[in-house]
């Protein structure tokens, strides 16, 4: 990719120019100055590169969205290390260097500066380099607001309510004081919609949103990563979602899933998503969105990804994983006769640390016994996940045949026998969600959906009054909290 380098730069450049510098308290460190920058067709695809770079790095440092994502819920227990069994315990204000970062959300910051800045800069290159077309413009700009958007939806669901930033700074240092998540949602859904129109369903090249081929490579290579129609319609499905609005959601979500023909996403078979250079490698039918991590780009990486923490040996030169799924429980969420996930998400079953194998994307290609590379992508959005989401959004609007359909869809692909027709009401959400629990399991999923369903206090040790009082949600950062006098810590880590 010819605008790696560039986009290398403006890590740097998007952290120098943050909206609310200090309340992030991070440094300027402009490697390139603003005035030679966003006059070429060039700098534009590298600003744009910047803002995808900026949120794969947020949600891969320290293997951050699986901390999130799916430590607290405890399906996952840590071996030995402290700051992993902090997690699992929610003990979120203990002192390890790790957890001082995953309370920062100064990586997530860094990336909606980006954007904001890049969707305030693109249009000022159209009267600079005539080669930068309206067309080129609309397409690049829909991307980078469908970033922020989706970036404000994945914190929200961390710190719950959050700073709202939306415009490109000015140079002045602010303090901008945490918006209630509603309304951080309802700008997110806003902006997810206005950059619709603006998307192809595929980088094909046969649509009007976008001719020829994109940054001179065909849709092959940008499947499931560059930003399109369905991934934006599965954004606005999963904020309605999250905010209880769940004919919107449905509506959403019906879009994706009837509109096929033009996306491409269909289903996986359990050997498919799990086996090496299967979807975990990417751009699979059913990845709707992924981040990817890919060796011919030099994006693999030894550590940041979650094989780095549950695979050992024979796989990985490491006697005990740092992460691991206890046989009792895994026993206990795969127990209908006939399921086919355990032999392949698990290996050494019978071990007293049973190794998740469903994530194994290790290079063959480094042949250094001791660094040992994975290729790994994040799947943020999966179409079997989304058809769950749909399965839910029926059964909370009393269409249960509809939502034990969906369901059964999922459970029939894994050998699974439908659920009684009877199911219904809370006994039919707590169906989904133990489905959820066992396709999603290791995808950085459960957590949030223990939130969502409303359920943390049958499934770990917070109370509902913990919950009540901001537990399901992360502590701000201290640094945040010093240099920012307009926050305030959410009230159960105060």
């Amino acid at each position: 990719m010819k605008n790696i380098a560039v986009a290398g730069i403006l890590l740097f450049l998007a952290v120098g120019m943050l909206s609310c510098k200090k309340m992030l308290d991070v440094p300027a460190r402009r490697a390139l100055s603003e005035e030679n920058m966003w006059q070429t067709k060039s700098d534009a695809r590298a600003g744009l590169s910047a803002c995808y770079a900026l949120m794969r790095a947020a949600m891969c440092n320290e293997n951050a969205h699986w901390v999130y994502g799916e430590l607290r819920a405890g399906d996952f227990q840590s071996s030995k290390r402290g700051d992993l069994k902090a997690v699992v315990e929610s003990n979120l204000n203990a002192t390890f260097s790790t957890m001082a970062q995953w309370r920062d959300w100064r990586r997530f910051y860094a990336a909606i500066a980006q954007c904001n800045l890049t969707i305030a800069k693109l249009p000022q290159v159209t009267k600079t380099d005539y080669r930068y077309s309206q067309n080129d413009l609309k397409l690049d700009i829909s991307q980078a607001i469908y970033i922020r958007a989706f970036l404000y939806y994945y914190i929200v669901r961390i710190w719950g309510d959050v700073p709202l930033v939306t415009k490109a700074a000015d140079g002045t240092p602010k303090t901008i004081g945490r918006e209630k998540w509603e309304k951080v949602l309802d700008f997110a859904a806003a902006e997810a919609k206005t950059c619709i129109d603006g998307l192809p369903w595929k980088y094909d090249g046969k649509s009007p949103e976008q001719q020829g081929e994109y940054r001179g490579q065909g849709e092959s290579h940008h499947k499931s990563i560059t930003i399109t129609k369905g991934m934006v319609y599965t954004l606005l499905a999963h904020i309605y979602s999250w905010q209880g609005n769940y004919d919107k959601a449905l509506e959403y979500a019906d879009i994706v899933v009837n509109t096929t023909s033009n996306s491409g996403y269909n289903f996986v078979s359990v050997n498919d998503l799990s086996r090496l250079d299967g979807a975990f490698r990417g751009r699979y039918d059913c990845n709707i969105f992924q981040v990817d991590m890919n060796f011919d780009h030099a994006e693999i990486s030894s550590t940041g990804q979650l094989e780095d923490w549950t695979l050992r040996d024979p796989y990985i030169p490491k006697r005990e994983s740092e992460i691991y799924v206890p046989r009792d429980t895994i026993l206990k969420i795969y127990n209908e006769p006939h399921e086919q996930r355990p032999a392949y998400f698990f290996t050494k079953l019978d071990d007293t640390y049973p190794i998740f194998f469903k994530v194994k994307q290790i290079n063959t290609s480094v042949t250094n016994p001791v660094l040992k590379m994975y290729s790994s992508c994040i799947i943020v959005f999966r179409y079997e996940e989304l058809y769950l989401l749909r399965a839910e959004a029926k059964a909370r609007l009393g269409r249960t045949a509809d939502a034990q359909k969906d369901l059964n869809r999922i459970r029939g692909s894994r050998s699974l026998k439908n659920v009684n027709a009877a199911l219904s009401g809370e006994a039919l959400l707590d169906a989904i969600l133990l489905e959820r629990r066992r396709e999603l399991m290791g995808e950085g999923w459960y957590w949030y959906d223990l939130v969502h369903f409303k359920r943390i206090p049958q499934y770990t040790r917070l109370t509902a009054a913990d919950v009540e009082k901001g537990a399901a949600f992360w502590p701000l950062s201290q640094e945040a909290l010093s240099n920012n006098p307009a926050l305030t810590q959410n009230n159960f880590w105060k």
